[in-house]
Order: structure tokens, then sequence, then C-alpha cells
């Protein structure tokens, strides 16, 4: 670094007798009396301008500048010089050249200082220090290194800064953009002919569109200015305007409005950065772009050569001192019917990075998922939609794929729904097939599912003042293909094309007005569904690598999800959050169900999976019977004339021994089903009682808190007074109460059957729920207790069943959300029927097949089991249940609508 030099420069700021221009130009002379030409010879040079005392001077130091450059001669007057001033900088409260004791600063810290010499040397700390002192006043400046840093850090690969262009494309209205790499050094070479830009040094990456071109303009004051606002005002001009139509209640101003940029400026830009062109640094040294637009017969050139802002040196670079070269010429190649777009031509490649094919072909598949593979709009005007083909070329590659395997494949499911502005699902369908039809294709459609209603996880998040907010994400579309990971499932002649592909690329990805803004792979990687977590808790769950996603957007209504800086995903705001929820939501209450279902009934069918105990035990038996019954006759065993043992045993000895084998393991296995069977019963048992008591738990802990907060007050005041006792001896026997009264919940298997009525069941039962009834606002009612019949059995065991059935209608009720909340029973004595009925949303179609089935559930945390086991309980006594008939359903409730029907149930002992 050469040695700078530091120098005061007496000047006027008014009535000078020398031709200066403050901050610009230093007049100054060169002659023999007054020659100040040497104390310019060292460069560079920092200064303070000082204002002298004669000449009605304020004797005051006032500026800062720099002089990089030797001084010239001043041709209208001779033996004068000028020298140029660089980064002038006045000082926001220029200070005395005396301090506060009347010293002359410079008279005491300046061995230079002469009064005299209007150019004097000055020690670097005391120019400082006046600069300090009297308020210097800096800007933030750019180094030329800066686009060097800015290229690795905002563009965090190769495969992205690629991308990034691709997403420029996009902004510039293009109908396709064509990557094409040539000359790749560690491919294969071909023949020159091949090559359509061999003059310039490999590797070579050509990104070109036929996009809406840039004007001289545009390339000086956007793609040159790094984050530069002119993508970015046009966004920020249509939220302004979408928040104001909001609270003004004039929302058709701002479709209007919308319509009109989008008509002036086709599709609304993606970018939001202003960092695009940085890529084309962090792909090559060298970057020669030709673009075009309409209006012009020419094409504009700009030439950057990237060394030069990449050169390190001690010495200050300012950014805006290397210039580029800007000119027009001819057109270049045929720019189409539209006549306009923009070509980029990078070559001479980076050190450290090499492309390869494995690197390309993982480039080409990003490519291909930039292109919405199913492109639905959420405009109303969809005349105005932008079908966009982003595409990779290389001609060293025998075959560059253009589809990706899954598209290939016969889904297992397609999922769809379109979620509008308040987070309910306006519509939804699911489609299942099988590849081989093996199982009946099956369709699922349903409407107005709310999705923020998740009473036990989400209720809290989406408050607002008591009611469900508004999501900040605004409408979307959902599209899923989904698969089962296993070769029954997949029609491709190697599954494991698919797999693989899922493995690498599973998930969900977003697009945004029909182009990629995240990818499906980052889905995965951040788990932002947190699919993952509740996969790896029950295995059965949809993960990411079952399916390829993608979610729909249009910046008419989803400004506040923006995306990150390195274009790694969206910023991950409350907009972001409320989109992954929202998500979540409808994968787990509309699709979850029928890929489990689905799945299971596969199995059954094809592998012959028994789950019923009872069952198994059956099949045991008879096998048993048939080898005793072979063993007990006279059937040949050495000719085995119907071939039961063929490929068992060969000899007659070793057949007989073999029957006696498996006969005792028959037996032995009827009695391992049995112990199962005990298990299993164990396990529902407890499972019913659980369920069955989590009401009185609740009201237990509420008594229990009052008890402890009772007793501590009262050892803290030692106030021991007859109220205060008497409250705490009520709240005693309250909790003694609730305890009593959770006894007759617990079915056991070994509970003594008796006599009783059904209501006397109905009542015990409601009295465990009055307090929940009543907080909720359900109104509980028999609508003809006269129609109560008798029954036999554990009256335990019903209680459990009519506890579970209240339960599921209360969590119903409340996600109906609705102002009427009724839960009502209808008895017919006649049939000895009970339906149980509410006011809460109806069984969903989706739920319907698996309604009594272990492990399904829409409730949310999942169970599974109540309805599992009332079936289970209510099959030991004989009795049934089952949806209620269309035409025996009460009138005027639309909710869940269930029969027990003790018809077979004994009466008495």
């Amino acid at each position: 670094m050469s040695k700078k030099n530091f120098l005061v420069l007496s000047q006027h700021r008014e009535k000078s007798t020398y031709n200066d221009f403050i901050g610009k130009y230093y007049h100054f002379p060169g002659t023999k009396e007054k020659n100040y030409l040497n104390q310019f010879d060292n460069l560079p040079i920092e200064f303070i301008y000082y204002e002298p005392t004669k000449m009605n001077g304020k004797g005051e130091y006032f500026g800062y500048g720099r002089i990089t450059k030797k001084p010239f001669q001043d041709k209208r007057e001779t033996g004068f010089y000028f020298a140029e001033v660089e980064e002038y900088r006045e000082f926001s409260k220029p200070i005395s050249y005396k301090d506060s004791n009347g010293d002359i600063i410079e008279e005491r810290r300046n061995p230079h200082y002469n009064a005299q010499n209007a150019v004097r040397k000055i020690p670097e700390n005391l120019l400082e220090e006046i600069c300090l002192d009297a308020g210097i006043i800096l800007n933030i400046e750019s180094d030329a290194h800066l686009i060097k840093v800015l290229g690795e850090q905002l563009i965090a690969s190769e495969k992205v800064g690629v991308l990034e262009l691709i997403k420029n494309s996009i902004d510039a209205q293009a109908t396709y953009c064509k990557v094409r790499l040539e000359k790749i050094p560690k491919l294969a070479e071909t023949e020159d002919s091949n090559y359509q830009f061999n003059k310039y040094d490999g590797p070579v990456i050509i990104i070109e569109d036929d996009g809406i071109g840039m004007t001289k303009e545009v390339i000086q004051y956007g793609w040159l200015r790094p984050a530069s606002t002119i993508k970015t005002n046009i966004k920020e001009k249509l939220k302004k305007e979408r928040k104001k139509a909001i609270e003004s209640g004039k929302v058709g101003s701002y479709d209007a409005l919308y319509k009109k940029l989008k008509k002036e400026h086709g599709r609304i830009p993606l970018g939001e950065k202003g960092v695009g062109r940085f890529a084309t640094h962090r792909l090559g040294r060298f970057l020669e772009l030709k673009t075009k637009t309409k209006d012009k017969p020419y094409e504009l050139v700009l030439k950057i050569d990237w060394n030069k802002f990449d050169s390190i040196s001690d010495d200050f670079i300012d950014l805006n001192s290397i210039g580029v070269s800007l000119s027009r010429q001819k057109p270049s190649r045929d720019y189409g019917e539209k006549q306009s777009g923009t070509q980029l031509i990078i070559y001479g490649g980076r050190d450290g990075f090499h492309w390869e094919e494995d690197k390309i072909l993982e480039l080409n598949k990003s490519i291909l998922s930039i292109n919405s593979p199913y492109p639905k709009s959420l405009f109303k005007d969809k005349k105005n939609i932008n079908i966009f083909n982003a595409f990779l070329e290389c001609p060293q590659l025998d075959k560059v794929p253009n589809t990706q395997p899954h598209e290939d494949a016969t889904s297992n499911f397609i999922f769809d729904a379109l979620i509008n502005e308040e987070g309910i699902v306006d519509t939804y369908e699911i489609k299942f097939k099988h590849p081989t039809n093996k199982i009946p294709e099956k369709e699922w459609s349903g409407e107005n599912e709310d999705l923020r209603i998740n009473p036990k996880k989400d209720q809290s998040y989406w408050d607002e003042d008591g009611d469900l907010r508004k999501p900040q994400c605004g409408s979307f579309y959902i599209h899923m293909d989904v698969w089962y990971r296993t070769k029954e499932w997949i029609d491709l002649p190697d599954y494991k094309t698919l797999t693989d592909y899922l493995d690498e690329f599973g998930g969900m990805s977003i697009y945004r007005d029909n182009i990629m803004v995240f990818e499906s792979k980052l889905s995965s990687e951040n788990d932002w569904l947190e699919l993952k977590k509740a996969h790896i808790k029950q295995g059965y769950r949809i993960s990411y690598y079952n399916f390829i996603g993608n979610i729909e957007l249009n910046q008419f209504e989803n400004f506040e999800l923006i995306d990150k800086t390195n274009r790694e995903g969206l910023i991950e705001n409350q907009a972001y959050k409320d989109l992954s929820i929202l998500t979540r939501n409808a994968i787990e209450q509309l699709l979850l169900i029928p890929f489990m279902g689905k799945r299971d009934e596969l199995a059954k069918l094809t592998k012959g999976l028994i789950s019923d105990t009872k069952t198994l035990n059956n099949l045991a038996k008879t096998s048993s019977t048939f080898i005793s019954n072979i063993t007990e006759s006279d059937y040949p065993l050495e000719n085995d004339p119907y071939k039961f043992f063929s490929k068992l045993w060969e000899k007659a000895e070793e057949r007989k021994a073999g029957l006696v084998n498996l006969g005792e393991s028959m037996k032995e296995l009827q009695k391992s089903v049995k112990l199962i069977e005990e298990v299993q019963d164990m396990f529902v048992e407890q499972a019913g009682f659980g369920i069955a008591v989590a009401v009185s738990l609740h009201e237990i802990n509420k008594i229990t808190s009052n008890f402890y907060n009772g007793v501590s007050h009262l050892i803290k005041s030692g106030d021991f007074n007859k109220i205060k006792l008497e409250d705490l001896k009520a709240t005693s026997d309250s909790l003694r109460s609730e305890i009593k009264r959770m006894s007759p919940l617990r079915a056991i298997r070994n509970e003594q059957p008796i006599q009783f009525n059904i209501v006397r069941s109905i009542n015990y039962v409601y009295e465990v729920f009055k307090r929940k009834f009543k907080k909720e606002n359900i109104d509980f009612k028999v609508l003809n207790p006269e129609e109560d019949f008798n029954l036999y059995g554990r009256y335990a065991t019903i209680n459990q069943v009519l506890g579970n059935l209240f339960d599921n209608s209360i969590y119903w009720i409340n996600r109906a959300n609705g102002s009427e909340k009724f839960i009502h029973l209808l008895l017919d004595k006649k049939y000895r029927t009970l339906i149980v009925a509410d006011s809460g949303t109806d069984i969903s179609e989706i739920i319907r097949p698996y309604l009594f089935q272990p492990g399904y559930s829409l409730k949310d945390p999942p169970s599974g089991l109540g309805l599992y086991i009332c079936k289970t309980y209510l099959n030991s006594m004989k009795g049934r249940i089952y949806e209620t008939a269309p035409k025996d359903r009460i009138p005027n409730l639309s909710g869940a609508h269930f029969t027990i029907d003790f018809n077979k149930t004994p009466e008495k002992k």
C-alpha cells in the first residue's frame, strides 16, 4: 500500500481570488514565488479544508477530501494548477482553528505549521481528530469487491444461480427460458458443429428467453444497480393498495388496480431482492448480455469482465469507478414472434467448481420442477394465465430427460383442494386408483371444511378476541400425487426409479403465478409441515417421501409470503406459518384416513391378514380338527392320493410324526391366541376406562387445585375461622363424590352382569358430563324417556359406551362452531334401540368406511379407539352399534347419528 500524505488546504468559501470549485477542484500556484506543486507528489492525499481569518474568513476547518491524481495545468492562467478532489465530505459543525483556551490548534500540535503556507502537511492523528470533532458527514459506500462477496453469499450454489436467472426471465414476461451448456471440460467432446457458441472459452452457459427485453434505462438504473426497486415498486404499491382497500371496504378498486398493473406488466414480478445479476458473476468470469425490446430494430450488448471486480488489493476501489461497456448492434438471433428477449452468455468458468454429468442432470431436474406441473390458477380472469416453460440443453450429453419419473407412474391418490382466504376448504376431491385394479377405484369429495378449527392443538393459535382470525397467507390451491412405497403399488418396470426420486425430491413445493418459488426438497429437509415428526411417532402416517405435491399461489392475495434473500425458501413470518398449518391440517383431516384405509384393505385382500382374534382362533381350531381327522382315519399316508404332504414330508413315517407335531402346534396356537385375546381385552378395558374418566379427571383437577389453594391460604394466614374450614370440608366432599362417581365408569371383564334400565345409565353418564355440557352451552335431552327398556349385562360397559359417544359429540359440536348446540337421545322400546344424535358436523365420507376400525380418527389428537371400544363392548353383550339410517335420523339435527341396537341383548337374568 502506498504511503499516504496528509495536508491542510487553505480555501475561502466566499470571494476567493482563485478559480476554486469547493469539493471538485483545488486551484493553487506553482510559481517560483509560491510553488506548492511538490506537496502533491506523494499520492494518495487526504486533506482538510481550512478557511483563513484574513479577507473576512471565519478561521474554521470545514471539510475533508481525497486527491488520487496528479494535478494538471490551468491552461488559462500560466503557473497555476488544478488538483481534482474526490470523496468530498462536509463537516456538520465546522470548528475554530483555536481551542477552548484560545491557543492555535496547529501551532501546538503540527510541526509543519506555518500560517503563511496555504498548503501544508499535517499529522494523520491531528487530521483525524479535527474531522471527528467537526462531525464529518459520511456515506455508505461499496468496494468493487462487494460484487464477489454478494455473488458468493446471496447465490448459494451454481444451481441456485441458474434458477435465479430463470426467475428473471419469468419476471420479464417470457413464455420460455432455455438454459444451454456448451464446451464443458469434464464431459466428452462433440463435433464443433454441435456448438452454437464456439467462439467463447468454456464452460459456456447460455440463458435465453423471449421476454420483454431491457432498455438502456433499465440496464443502467435497474440491472446495474444492486437491489434496485424497479420490480419491488410494483409489489409495494399493490401491498399498500390492498391494505387500504380492505380497511375501507373497497376491494373492487384494488381488483381494478391489479388488473391494470397486470395488463401493463404481464406477470407481477417474483423477484424482490434485485440480486439476480450476481448469479452471472457466480457462474463465470465473463458476461455478454444481449437484449432487445420490440420497439427497437437493434439489440443492446453489455459486456462485463468480472475479474476487474474480483481483484484484491489494499487500496479502496469504488464500485462506481469500474466501467462496463454498453453498445448496440444488429440482432444476432431470431427474436421470434414477440421480437424481444434477453440472452446471457456466461463463459470462462470459475475456479473450484466444475460442471459434471451428475450435476447437470440434477440441475435439469430442478429446472423442470420450476414449471408448474398442474397449471391451475386462482385468478378470476383465467385468460390472463401466463404459462412458462423452462428447459435445459447440453450437446455433450446423449440425452437430457424432459420429464420426471413420477409423471410416468399411476398415482395411488390424487388430492386437490382449494382453500379460501378465510382458511376454509371451498372444495376438495380425492381420487384413489390401484395400478392393477386389485381394489376398485374410489372418489371422495366435499366442501366447507374449516382448517383452522383444531380444538386440542391450534385453537389459541387462531384466536383473535374470541373469534377465529383470518390467515395471512391468503387463498391457495393444493395438489398432491401420493404413492405407497412398495412394488405392488407402483406400475413402473423398476419401482425403485420412483422411490429413489421420492427420496430426493418428494415433498411439497410452492408455485407463485405458476412458477416454483419453494423447492419440495426444502419442505422435507426443514419439515415445514411437521409431517416427518408425526411419521416418526406413527409410521402409518403420510411423510414427504410418499408424495409429490405443490401449492399454487398468486400475488393477487399472497403478498405476505416473501422469498428469503438466499432464494432457499420463504421467510418464516406469520403468513408462512399460517400456510404451513393450514396445509398440514388439510392433509391430516382429508387425506390421511383414505391413505391408511386403502393400504390396510389391500393387505387384508392379498396377504390374508387376520386381525380378529376370534377368527384366528376358529381357523386354528379348524386346522387342529382337520389334522386329527387325518391322523385318526385310514388315510393312506404312503400314497397320499390328495397330495396333502407332497411338499412337506416324503416318507410315511415322517408324515405320521409330522402330523402329530403339527396337531400339537395347532393346540398351542389356540392357547396363544387365547392369551392374545385376553391381553387385547385388557388393553381395550384400560383404554376405555382412560377415555371415559377424562371428563371426571378434569373436574377432579379443578377441585384439587381449589382445595390446595384453600389449605395454603389457611396455613399462611393462620386464620382458621369456621366459614373457611366449612368451605374446605365442602370441597373435600366434592372431591370424594367425584372419585366415587368414577367407579361405575370402569368396565372390567369380571364385572357381574345386573339388570338395569337404559335411562338409568343415561342419567348416570349425564351427571358425569353435566358441568361440561353447561360450560359448552349444550342442550342435552332424552326426547322420549317413557320408551325406557331393561337390559341385563355389565352396567359399567354401557356407561363407557355412552360416555364415548357424548365425548365425540362435544368435540364435533365445537368443531361445527354453530350457535345451536344439541345432544338428543331417542329411545325405541319395541325394537330396543337408542339413537344418540348431535348438532355438530356430520360423519365425513372420508372416515365412514373405517368408523369402527381401530386407529382411524379425524379428531386431533387422534386416538382411533373410541368407537372401536364401543363396538367391542357391545359385541360382548350381543349388542350392535352402527350409523343411523337416513330415514331414522332425528329431524333438524345435522350432526352424527349412531344407533345402539339391544335387540339380542337379554332383558333380565
